[in-house]
């Protein structure tokens, strides 16, 4: 286990996976990527959420809009 200071730790970690494969990279990407899914997808509810406080749609915007979708989708196939 790493004894010094934690931003020395990382770098070893970062030196080490520099010096890695692409494939043993691929690696610690998909370990990464899983370890942090959770994290990741939180933030992003957070950032969708704080969209829509800033720029609420009410039911009828949404009725509108697919409307008109429907409308072009309709006009394009005759």
């Amino acid at each position: 286990m790493l004894k010094a200071a934690p931003d020395a730790g990382l770098t070893k970690i970062k030196k080490a996976v520099m010096n890695l494969s692409a494939e043993k990279k691929m690696e610690v990407l998909t370990l990464l990527e899983e370890d942090l899914f959770a994290v990741r997808f939180k933030s992003l509810l957070t950032e969708l959420r704080g969209s829509a406080k800033k720029y609420p749609l009410t039911t009828e915007d949404i009725a509108r809009e697919v409307e008109t979708i429907r409308q072009k989708r309709y006009e394009g196939t005759n």
